[in-house]
């Protein structure tokens, strides 16, 4: 391996003090003993214990500010002169070639380190071992703090580990035998044998992980916080956490302490037509830069949107995929449920035997029914939607075809068009909504007639006022069926009720706090008010049932701002309060029971149905049969939901049955693109490389670099555009990408080219972190340590897992200690505790906080 000098990054006083501090609270772990000692060898082993310890804080604090990968220690010295090597691939060299290979050996890197002194009084050079997955360049397994040690001390060989990642050994003269014998068993000297002298300090992988989990800790802090004030953040909100039980981080409106949220409630085809429109805006600003620098600007802009735009490729993909596979299941569970239901009530004289067990099999097939309504509300697909329009533009073109060359066949194929819309389409779908419920009402009517017209006209295709009649019937249900198209978009609605009964919740606990004083309670509730009436006031929607209690809420909210005037009294602006309370869970209501996406209350309706159907048995055959009708609504919704998921998922990352991604989906050719803006031969690095110095061969790579990444982009977005074609959603729980505004929040936003350290090393896993409010407000309620400043967010790393926590059970308590883990902080966690504490390092808490 090259031997270079690299130099050491350096930290302010201030931020080493604090790196030693933190060392100190977390607990060193130094695994060293003097015993037989004159009083000059105390001296001198006082003398050596301080040089180990300040090598060991050296390399704990080079490891935590490691930019690609934090927790990564330096690989040891090869060849004595104090200098680590250059990390230029997954593994560290061993020197003196060293047996096992299971660690990496060689000489501490004090030059690397800055040390002034890394050598004990007899001139021995401290020697220095790393577990083998805490150092190198490896992508894979992920750095964390669940990476495994392999390193061992003061343990009889093929004992257990006692979780080193590191050792630094002063030998006194030659390494002790029992040291040199090239396992990863390493012992204490105990006596003033020459042989039985080499004096050993350990860093622990959780001392190491705990500094790295702190810095962590403080960086999502500062990201939380700069999100919340950000200019572009006009609400001043926080993302909701995504609830421990939750294990795909989705964040969850209404949940006020979780996992960092990759996702947010939103409505995906909405943020992918936004992504598509600034990717051409882009696309243009590209082209028609008439600078070196102008291009420069675009590409940097272009590789921050396409990045946001993979992201949500990537989401689409894992929600659709995980759809189409809870749609199979379900698909299949009613199959058979419906067989078992024909088969009870085929047989009169078996009837009684197979009805008895039918409740049972309904009960057991529903769990199937909820799962996939889960699914299909966390993407929002609105696959009644998409079937619309698939089958809307295969009856255009039947209609068109039978109207060109008029024929019994034609007719035929007109007519079975026509009954997909009367027995399936019609037939298998329901919803509160007035608008549409009448729509579908009447497109029944409609389809109905088209399908008998059109076969009277197969019956006697050479009778032109019976063609006349069934053309004009089809382009009746096309009409129809555009209709009712446009009225469902026109009814979708752009936020979740529950956002209001949030805002309701929150004014009637001001309202009722007996412990704010009048001056403090009255402005409170008027911020609370311009809050909500701002948030009343962007529902967009073309749903009357929600415009009418919009309207209502507005006014209410608009009569209670005045009533919160300075000048005004506490009955009054209590009366008003408690009316905007009641306009805001109408609201709350009206948005919660839209119904705009319609297969999705088709499911909700048939379940609701099937729900009663499972207390008791039939006592007819009647009764029996009457069970058909919503077991077959499952079925084709499940049918159509799995055929629309599976492509969705193929364009934008790949087929759900494929090992790899897709060649020309979405997410594939995001990445392409990215890769082209990446690195030292993509175009972002050599446009600005001719800026710097312009020549003609600097100019020739910059151009060919400009070239590649808009072939690229012109393939992206024409495979956007092909996702965009197909997606129909409605307001979805956790497809959208969680937006993240300033640059603290660098670490969590959507890698450019490659993965981040935060997704690569599987970090997401050990954070959580608690708001007192969704909204940022002036004061928090949240506190540490039972008193001093409220906080308006605390940040929590949970490190590893202690014994006896099981992680395989979502719950606080098997990831954090003491009141942290406090069971309030389960499940949505809508009203947790407020209250958290911090402790030293220990076996027995793990937790470390920033607030």
């Amino acid at each position: 391996m090259k031997q270079q000098p690299f130099e050491l990054r350096k930290q302010s006083g201030i931020a080493l003090i604090a790196l030693l501090a933190l060392l100190v609270l977390a607990g060193g772990y130094a695994f060293y003993r003097s015993t037989n000692m004159g009083t000059e060898r105390v001296q001198e082993a006082g003398k050596l214990r301080l040089q180990l310890a300040r090598a060991k804080e050296a390399l704990i604090a080079y490891a935590v500010v490691d930019a690609k990968r934090p927790g990564r220690l330096l690989c040891p010295d090869l060849i004595g002169n104090g200098i680590s090597p250059i990390l230029t691939r997954d593994d560290c060299d061993s020197a003196n070639n060293w047996q096992t290979g299971d660690i990496y050996a060689g000489w501490l890197p004090g030059k690397t380190l800055d040390l002034n002194e890394s050598a004990d009084s007899y001139g021995s050079n401290f020697r220095y071992y790393v577990s083998p997955l805490f150092g190198g360049d490896r992508k894979t397994p992920p750095l964390n703090s669940d990476t495994p040690t392999r390193l061992h001390l003061d343990v009889p060989a093929g004992g257990a580990s006692n979780d080193i990642a590191a050792l630094i050994i002063a030998t006194r003269g030659p390494l002790d035998t029992r040291n040199a014998d090239g396992d990863d068993y390493f012992y204490n000297g105990t006596s003033d044998s020459p042989d039985d002298n080499d004096v050993i300090i350990a860093i622990t992988r959780q001392e190491l992980m705990a500094a790295v989990e702190q810095r962590i800790a403080n960086e999502i802090r500062s990201c939380l916080e700069q999100h919340a004030t950000h200019s572009s953040n006009t609400e001043h909100s926080y993302p909701w956490p995504a609830p421990l039980a939750n294990n795909i981080f989705t964040g969850t409106t209404g949940s006020l302490f979780g996992m960092i949220p990759a996702t947010q409630a939103g409505n995906p085809e909405e943020a992918l037509k936004a992504s598509n429109i600034e990717l051409s805006r882009l696309k243009i600003s590209l082209e028609s830069a008439s600078t070196a620098s102008g291009q420069l600007a675009a590409l940097q802009e272009i590789s921050a949107i396409a990045a946001g735009a993979r992201s949500l490729y990537d989401r689409l993909y894992i929600a659709a995929a995980d759809l189409q596979n809870k749609a199979k299941i379900t698909e299949d569970n009613f199959r058979t449920l419906d067989a078992k239901i024909v088969a009870a009530t085929t047989d009169s004289t078996a009837f009684g035997v197979g009805a008895e067990t039918l409740p049972a099999t309904i009960a057991d097939r529903l769990p199937s029914l909820a799962t996939l309504g889960e699914s299909l509300a966390n993407l929002g697909l609105d696959v009644f939607l998409m079937e619309m329009q698939a089958q809307t533009s295969l009856l255009r073109a039947k209609t068109n075809s039978a109207a060109a060359t008029p024929s019994s066949q034609k007719f035929s194929a007109l007519q079975a068009q026509n009954n997909v819309f009367k027995n399936k389409i019609f037939e298998y779908s329901s919803t509160p909504n007035p608008s549409i419920s009448a729509l579908l009402a009447a497109g029944l009517v409609v389809a109905t007639q088209a399908a008998g017209d059109a076969l009277l006209a197969k019956n006697q295709a050479d009778n032109s006022a019976l063609i006349a009649q069934a053309i004009d019937s089809a382009n009746a249900l096309t009409s129809a069926s555009s209709g009712l198209i446009a009225t469902v978009q026109n009814n979708r609605v752009s936020v979740l009720g529950i956002e209001f009964n949030i805002r309701a919740d929150q004014i009637l606990l001001v309202l009722g706090d007996s412990s704010l004083s009048p001056e403090l309670k009255q402005p409170a509730l008027r911020s609370m008010m311009e809050t909500s009436r701002n948030q009343v006031a962007a529902v967009s929607t073309g749903s009357s049932t929600v415009l009418t209690k919009r309207s209502a809420a507005l006014l209410t909210l608009d009569a209670a701002l005045a009533a919160t005037q300075p000048s005004s009294d506490l009955t009054l602006i209590g009366a008003a309060s408690l009316e905007a309370i009641n306009r805001l869970n109408e609201l709350a209501a009206a948005l919660s029971n839209n119904g705009d996406n319609v297969a999705q209350e088709s499911l909700k309706l048939a379940m609701n149905s099937l729900a009663v159907s499972s207390l008791n048995a039939p006592t007819t055959i009647t009764a029996g049969t009457g069970l058909r009708p919503p077991v077959k609504v499952v079925i084709y919704w499940a049918d159509t939901v799995g055929g629309h998921a599976a492509d969705v998922a193929r364009l934008a990352r790949k087929s759900v049955s494929a090992a790899n991604d897709s060649t020309s989906s979405a997410y594939t050719t995001a990445g392409k693109m990215l890769a082209s803006l990446d690195g030292e031969t993509g175009a972002i690095y050599l446009v600005d490389k001719f800026i710097k110095d312009n020549n003609q061969a600097n100019q020739q790579a910059a151009e060919i670099a400009l070239a590649k990444t808009q072939g690229a982009l012109n393939t992206l977005l024409d495979k956007a555009s092909s996702l965009d074609n197909l997606l129909e959603s409605s307001l979805a729980l956790g497809a959208v990408p969680t937006v993240w505004y300033g640059t603290a929040c660098t670490l969590l936003k959507p890698p450019t080219g490659s993965d981040a350290w935060w997704t690569a090393n599987g970090w997401s896993n050990f954070f959580f972190y608690q708001i007192s409010d969704r909204i940022r407000t002036v004061s928090g309620k949240l506190t540490v340590n039972g008193g001093g400043a409220k906080r308006q967010v605390v940040v929590i790393g949970s490190g590893r897992a202690l014994i006896p926590q099981n992680r395989t059970t979502r719950t606080t308590s098997e990831f954090l200690e003491g009141i942290n883990a406090d069971n309030s902080r389960d499940g949505n966690a809508t009203q947790p505790a407020i209250s958290f504490t911090t402790k030293p390092l220990s076996s027995q808490f793990n937790d470390r906080l920033a607030y």
